[in-house]
């Protein structure tokens, strides 16, 4: 039997990227039987075909800061106590908040399955000394896996490198795969904002597209200095965050309220409908810490397969590349040193080919199918 099972502590209904891997393999063997287990962040709202069963482990305690030590050995003996019972010829861990079953069920079972661990973050410096313990392990446990999956190939290279892994490695992009279609009623005071958004969008104003919290490691500052000296008539629209953060953003830099468009807190279903508005977006990293440096943020995909060209800081080594080699964009530090309409018409005039698109798509979906094409026939059957 051709079985698998996914680990993940995770929101199920919005994890694009668990959602893809699913997608890309059932598209590719629709006899691919998965065991779906889920320790659910939120209340599981989808619903899969017959090839995919979901397992929910649910703890007593949950959301408590000063049990969370209860919670996770309750996580851990659950979860390990279901492996040991479907006995995946695959087990696919889904990161670092799955480790601890994972790791159990792979020491005491060393050579019955095949085991690919999926890692989404890279720990930074500043971590606290409990973050580090479960990093040894994480490191533990990805030496130990036959197959590792990072987010992108700068990260593959830098963990390659510092743990001297001689096992399979991979990167996957979070790319936007497949056409999300919204199935959550939108509210009145969305469909105000999307209104006013598409009235001023015919009205010639050009949105550009800040998804998150304005963080001083997403370039606070230096989209401070951009609004600065933002020409007309370009605007900033502002997806996530909070509007405390934002007035003290403005009120520290001295910012005007026309150069913004303050929308907050979205829906991860209807976000899309946002980013329609977008004439460009601008996504910033600092390198200040490793897992900034080597980000692989979903929005810098979802921006260049929408066609809206990208404003990134230059001294981000992989939002750099992703520009220079996708001719996708441009640098915010560029634009700060000569402020001139010249740098937004250059970006507007910037057509990202869907040819383009489509081999990036059918080179990432690739490495997923090759993978498990691999292990398929080389894994042995358990008893």
């Amino acid at each position: 039997m051709n079985n698998a099972a996914f680990i993940a502590k995770t929101n199920i209904n919005t994890d694009g990227r668990i959602l893809n891997q699913l997608r890309i393999l059932k598209e590719w063997n629709t006899e691919l039987e998965v065991d779906l287990i889920v320790f659910p962040d939120k209340k599981v709202t989808i619903s899969f075909d017959d090839t995919v069963k979901l397992h929910q482990i649910n703890t007593r305690l949950r959301h408590n800061t000063f049990l969370r030590i209860f919670t996770v050995l309750e996580f851990t003996f659950k979860a390990f106590k279901l492996l040991n019972k479907l006995k995946p010829r695959i087990v696919h861990a889904q990161d670092s908040a799955v480790l601890l079953p994972v790791l159990l069920y792979r020491v005491l079972n060393p050579k019955k399955f095949y085991l690919i661990y999926d890692d989404h973050e890279v720990p930074n410096e500043n971590e606290s000394y409990l973050k580090q313990i479960m990093n040894a392990l994480e490191n533990i446990l990805i030496k130990k896996s036959d197959a590792v999956i990072m987010a992108n190939k700068e990260r593959m290279l830098y963990l390659g490198e510092k743990l001297q892994l001689t096992n399979n490695q991979y990167y996957f992009l979070n790319l936007p795969y497949y056409d999300v279609n919204p199935n959550t009623v939108t509210s009145a005071l969305m469909e105000s904002k999307l209104d006013e958004l598409e009235l001023r969008k015919k009205q010639g104003t050009k949105f550009i597209i800040h998804q998150g919290p304005l963080h001083i490691e997403r370039g606070r500052q230096k989209l401070a200095d951009l609004c600065k000296n933002l020409p007309k008539p370009y605007v900033i629209l502002l997806l996530g965050g909070t509007e405390a953060d934002f007035i003290k953003f403005k009120e520290e830099n001295e910012l005007p309220d026309n150069k913004f468009f303050f929308v907050g807190r979205v829906n991860y279903e209807v976000l899309p409908l946002y980013w329609k508005k977008g004439s460009a977006s601008i996504v910033m990293y600092l390198p200040t810490y490793t897992n900034n440096r080597l980000c692989a943020p979903n929005r810098l995909y979802l921006s260049y397969f929408l066609g809206l060209p990208i404003i990134v800081n230059k001294n981000n080594p992989v939002l750099y590349d992703f520009i220079n080699v996708n001719k996708a964009g441009g640098f915010v530090e560029d634009y700060l040193e000569h402020p001139n309409i010249e740098f937004f018409d250059q970006l507007n005039n910037l057509i990202i080919g869907d040819s383009a698109k489509e081999r990036l798509l059918d080179t990432e979906k690739s490495k997923l199918i090759d993978l498990y094409s691999s292990l398929i026939d080389n894994v042995p059957i358990t008893g």
